[in-house]
């Protein structure tokens, strides 16, 4: 992430150092309160022994304890709380800044740009935060590993989206740079594979549950290939959860960037984990940014059903199955039926129906053929993951006005408010990331809807509208024009499943005409949506069945854009 510091020290141990525990040791780690635009000045391997104006660094700054050590350091930049993992290659902790830590002027590009990308520092801003240290002894590693720790520092570094594991910095320890310690962002949930696995064999995620979390790994994946990468092992092992709802893809180091010039099949190596692999890599045959659209189609199904479409006991077995297309995806749910998981044979619980639509977005992602598989964007553009977009922009909204009361009170009560604390739900920098993930999201879906319609093809549009009744009230609902059809859905805090007539589709055949329209009513008090009318713009549809059906929007651009839609697709113009 652009021009920083590294600070090297010239301790050069071949092992990786033991940790010391408290009572060992007067060097205790401890984390810093600098700011996250500090932290993320620290450059990407190769090492840059500068930062940024050609000011050399100290080598005998820093030692591993300098950066990680026991609580109560004074020195330390970050205090270990405890152990997160161990591997063959070094150890994984839980570390907290340290408020305390020494920090020497830092002479990073940070100013205004950095304001600008973090927002306005508030008052519970200065409280402790967590982070995840990764400790690499390099001299351990074939060119191989270290070729994967070199990628997923240069990956993360890069892809400043919330949906995407953080990158903060990296450290360097003795001459040799044979240790690397690495900090990111700690979601505090786990990953998500062990968050389904260990939850109660008859629990299982809503549908609802899914689609907010699948929406959030869509965003963050579009913005993984519209930067020319793609991840190759994408599971739900790497996939990580927050106490507050967000998802966070992490584990980079399959990851490979692609010019643009051959932005469709990049790659010939068989990597990621055998239940995730695309029917191209099973083939080996070239694959591209579609490979981790099929993976996260069996994520998907594993949010869903906690089983993947495909398995088998040997790799020959799942080859053959995923070749055949003969994939267990969950089960919809028939008129009258209850949607409680019933057991199977062999006492397990049975995953719970899914909708229609749910299961026809399964089966749209996992296409065999990956010219027919749909990219991350179009799976944004769809009216389910819309829907479940929406649903996600309401809970973030919530968190911000909670953080926002929060904030009255620090400022209005702070004296009551010292010691007593209470953490926000989303950082200034959070706040920021998941907001501009948001409506890069929205923005994808308006900028292709126009370009369709200013294209010349056949009407395409898709948006929340309020569909009027007889008795005046409003309801939310999600309206989409494709494919001959005007299908209006349930939106706004309705669950996708556990029915199967949410949908309602009417051929364009049978619209005989599509106008504005001026109301002078308001809803009633018992309305679903109490929406003031006055702020919104109406259009009336009347059918072949002398029927006509009112909907509505909040602005006259976005009525305007349904009536140009459709007067395209019934050829009115």
């Amino acid at each position: 992430m652009g021009n920083g510091v590294v600070r090297v020290a010239t301790r050069a141990p071949t092992e990786l150092p033991t940790p010391k525990t408290a009572s060992s040791s007067s060097h205790t780690t401890a984390s810093d309160t600098r700011s996250d635009a500090q932290r993320s000045n620290s450059p990407p391997i190769p090492v840059i022994k500068t930062d940024g104006y050609n000011n050399k660094f100290d080598p005998e700054r820093l030692s591993l304890e300098d950066i990680l050590g026991e609580p109560g350091s004074s020195t330390a930049l970050y205090i270990k709380k405890k152990m997160a993992g161990r591997g063959a290659f070094g150890e994984a902790f839980i570390v907290e800044n340290n408020p305390v830590a020494p920090v020497a002027k830092r002479r990073g590009r940070i100013g205004a740009e950095s304001l600008a990308v973090n927002g306005t520092e508030r008052v519970g801003d200065c409280q402790s935060r967590q982070f995840v240290a990764k400790v690499l002894n390099l001299t351990c590693m074939s060119d191989h590993d270290r070729q994967y720790a070199q990628t997923e520092i240069m990956c993360l570094a890069n892809a400043d989206h919330f949906a995407i594991v953080r990158y903060y910095e990296h450290f360097y320890i003795d001459d040799e740079f044979q240790t690397i310690v690495i900090i990111t962002e700690f979601a505090d949930k786990g990953d998500l594979y062990r968050n389904l696995h260990h939850m109660p064999s008859d629990r299982f995620p809503t549908e609802r549950e899914a689609g907010v979390l699948f929406v959030q790994l869509l965003l963050g994946l579009d913005h993984v290939h519209r930067r020319r990468m793609i991840h190759r092992d994408i599971k739900t092992a790497n996939i990580f959860l927050t106490s507050r709802g967000f998802l966070k893809l992490g584990d980079f180091g399959f990851s490979k960037q692609y010019d643009t010039s051959v932005s469709n099949p990049i790659a010939v190596t068989f990597l990621g984990t055998s239940y995730y692999l695309s029917p191209e890599m099973l083939k080996g045959q070239r694959y591209g940014k579609k490979a981790d659209i099929w993976a996260a189609g069996i994520v998907l199904c594993e949010l869903l059903g906690k089983r993947r479409p495909f398995e088998a006991h040997s790799p020959a077995k799942l080859k053959e199955l995923v070749l055949s297309g003969d994939m267990w995806l969950p089960p919809t749910q028939k008129s009258g039926e209850s949607n409680n998981s019933a057991a199977n044979t062999d006492g397990k619980a049975s995953p719970p129906c899914i909708s229609l639509e749910m299961r026809e977005f399964l089966e749209y992602i996992l296409q065999l053929d990956p010219d027919r598989r749909p990219s991350a964007s179009q799976l944004l553009k769809t009216p389910l993951m819309q829907h479940y977009l929406h649903l996600f922009k309401k809970q973030v909204y919530d968190m911000i006005a909670a953080d926002d009361e929060v904030e009255r009170n620090y400022i209005s009560n702070p004296v009551d408010c010292i010691g007593d604390r209470r953490r926000y739900n989303l950082t200034a920098k959070e706040r920021v990331l998941v907001m501009r993930g948001i409506v890069e999201g929205e923005n994808l879906i308006m900028s292709e809807t126009e370009k369709q319609i200013e294209s010349g093809i056949p009407g395409h549009m898709e948006g929340v509208v309020f569909k009027g009744t007889l008795d005046g009230r409003w309801k939310e609902r999600y309206l989409t024009l494709a494919d001959g059809y005007l299908t209006v859905t349930l939106a706004k805090e309705k669950c996708a499943s556990n029915c199967n007539t949410r949908s309602k589709r009417m051929p364009l055949d049978t619209i005989k005409s599509v106008s504005p329209m001026k109301i002078f009513y308001s809803p009633e008090a018992n309305s679903v949506e109490k929406v003031d009318c006055n702020k919104k713009f109406v259009f009336v549809l009347s059918t072949v069945h002398s029927q006509s059906i009112l909907f509505a929007t909040k602005t006259e651009e976005e009525r305007d854009r349904w009536l140009t839609a459709l007067m395209f697709t019934l050829d009115m113009g």
